[in-house]
């Protein structure tokens, strides 16, 4: 692994250098609007960690700038950022001093410590990833490029809205780094995922005033499951970088709620501000987190009324909840379709969730309102998946997909996890025991378990299951993109799609690599069933009709079956043949 790291260093250390800047640069911002809100109210690491978790705003802000002018400045635009953003950068890193105190020094440190090993464990991902995983990523590739080839965030064939706050975004940096999108996609989204498990540290300690609680938050976030992290193998980029900044905006809204009277009007009005642009942020990176935040934030209103009432009251909510969550999860499982959701949790991670669940109820003495939210919020995001909806263009759906919501439940589960361990600590202090036994030693004996079982069972690489894109496929799209007439239609494998409730599929993806010919050549593609036999007549007869000239054959994935296309050498001419991958010509249709 650690050999796979230095080749992505080495042979793209301008992308992994860049974007890392970016981020820094970002933090550095966020840390200098925190400061100018609450003057020294907050502890240097809550400051520290919650600007960690805000990097994406002001990056995200400056690439909106640069995409509204870069039609009147974009090339001066473009040949500036970099320069100014480090002298930006270097006045920031003086701006920030006095240094903190010794105790915040080593929390600080700790944290910077686990980022640099989370980048490389995350880095080692790009080192086999030839193209970003699935089908997701070749649309993400070709809306960015329509940004920079067109100016517009919506692709010219469409008026549909495909979270183009990821696309600018990734389109800023492609700009200004003069990088390839794939690849800047690809590492950006292992970046992301490096920087995402800092983003729970700064709520679980302003809560609970615990570091030890805010380090074990972070571990779950990175180590409990392979859950946010297998996303990347789905092209869900755009719900990544969405979620990364989920608790930066439950970590501002808390503040802003619980600490109001401190603030002075200026203040007020700065951070509210801030907290409306993040939530506009969020949506545009990626829209469904519009209606994540309503389940926050009805949950969040739900737990505050319940505490007005009396314990016997509480209690029956409580178990009420915790029944309905139990009957979601049966229903989920008996369902094909939406079972693989609870695999994360229950399967390969179940002994963390229940970890994380014992302790939870030892949060319920101190930060009952917080574990009652949480539990309210797995139990609405599971529910979602049974509520359908329709949306113009794209028939019934549901409020949430399994997906999305999949990758999401290990932010509740990670602060329970977090607070339930500040509960144990109080107790603890108070126990006897402590005088035989530190509270370190047990947070050592929580977390060392949860990371050895990531290190040894977690897969770090691209999963076999979603990679469309082998090397005969570059060399195949390389031969097609130089011999093949720009006109030409070429026929590639789809497969059924099917992600709800309902048996009837929602759409179709792409089987093999064939999905990257339009992104990257412009031809016409028509989709085809993988299933298809192109021995028979009507199959024939059919690309005909549809004037489909040429077919591709991926080498992975689920690409078609060539045994009907070598038999019938009157119908279907090989031009090229590498490996599994093979182009084949329609020559039956005259």
């Amino acid at each position: 692994m650690f050999t796979d790291v230095l080749a992505v260093i080495r042979e793209e250390w301008h992308i992994v250098f860049g974007v890392l800047f970016f981020i820094a640069l970002g933090q550095g911002l966020a840390s200098i609007t925190l400061k100018k809100i609450s003057g020294n109210q907050q502890n240097p690491v809550e400051y520290f960690s919650l600007s960690l978790a805000g990097w994406v705003l002001p990056i995200f802000l400056l690439s909106l700038l640069w995409f509204l002018l870069r039609w009147a400045s974009e090339p001066l635009f473009s040949r500036l950022v970099l320069p100014v953003g480090i002298l930006l950068l270097v006045a920031i890193l003086f701006r920030l001093r006095p240094m903190p105190g010794p105790g915040s020094k080593k929390i600080i440190f700790f944290l910077l410590l686990f980022l640099f090993l989370s980048v490389l464990l995350r880095l080692a991902f790009a080192s086999r990833a030839l193209f970003p995983s699935y089908f997701d990523s070749a649309e993400h590739y070709h809306l960015i490029q329509n940004i920079l080839q067109n100016g517009t965030a919506l692709p010219v064939s469409s008026t549909s809205y495909y979270h183009p706050g990821f696309h600018i975004f990734t389109a800023f940096l492609v700009t200004v780094l003069k990088t390839d999108i794939p690849r800047t996609m690809l590492i950006l989204g292992q970046l992301v995922l490096a920087y995402l498990p800092i983003s729970g540290f700064f709520l679980v300690r302003h809560v609970t005033g615990s570091n030890s609680a805010g380090i074990f938050a972070i571990v779950l976030a990175a180590f409990g499951w392979y859950m946010p992290a297998h996303a990347v193998n789905w092209g869900k980029y755009p719900a990544l970088m969405s979620l990364a900044l989920l608790p930066f905006i439950l970590s501002l809204a808390y503040w802003l709620t619980q600490d109001w009277t401190e603030f002075a009007q200026p203040q007020k009005r700065i951070l509210c501000a801030t907290l409306g642009f993040s939530l506009v942020s969020s949506i545009l990176l990626h829209s469904r987190s519009l209606i994540v935040l309503a389940v926050v934030c009805l949950a969040w209103m739900i737990a505050a009324w319940q505490r007005r009432l009396s314990f016997i009251t509480r209690s029956i909510i409580f178990m009420t909840v915790f029944a309905i969550l139990l009957v979601d999860v049966f229903m989920i499982h008996r369902q094909a379709v939406l079972a693989p959701l609870l695999d994360p949790y229950l399967a390969d991670g179940g002994w963390v969730t229940a970890l994380v669940l014992l302790l939870s109820v030892f949060a319920l003495r101190e930060n009952s309102q917080f574990v009652f939210a949480c539990l309210l919020s797995v139990c609405m995001l599971l529910g979602s998946l049974f509520i359908p909806i329709r949306i113009p263009g794209y028939g019934v759906l549901t409020l949430l997909d399994r997906p999305l919501v999949e990758m999401i439940l290990y932010l509740p589960l990670t602060l329970l996890g977090g607070l339930g361990l500040a509960g144990v600590g109080k107790l603890w202090s108070r126990s006897s025991f402590s005088k035989f036994l530190r509270m370190d030693y047990i947070q050592i004996l929580l977390m060392g378990p949860v990371i050895l079982h990531a290190l040894v069972t977690y897969d770090w690489y691209p999963s076999n299951c979603c990679v469309l894109v082998g090397k005969n496929d570059i060399a195949a799209l390389d031969w097609m993109k130089n011999h093949l007439p720009a006109d030409a239609r070429i026929g590639i494998s789809i497969t059924e799609m099917n992600v709800l409730v309902s048996d009837a599929p929602e759409g179709y993806s792409g089987g093999d690599a064939g999905i990257w010919i339009m992104p990257l050549m412009d031809n016409v593609t028509i989709p085809l069933l993988y299933s298809s036999d192109f021995g028979q007549q009507t199959i024939k007869d059919m690309l005909c009709q549809k004037r489909v000239r040429y077919i591709y054959v991926g080498e992975l994935g689920q690409p078609f079956n060539s045994a009907g296309l070598q038999e019938r050498t009157e119908w279907y001419e090989v031009l090229l043949s590498r490996g599994k991958v093979k182009v084949y010509e329609v020559v039956a249709c005259g």
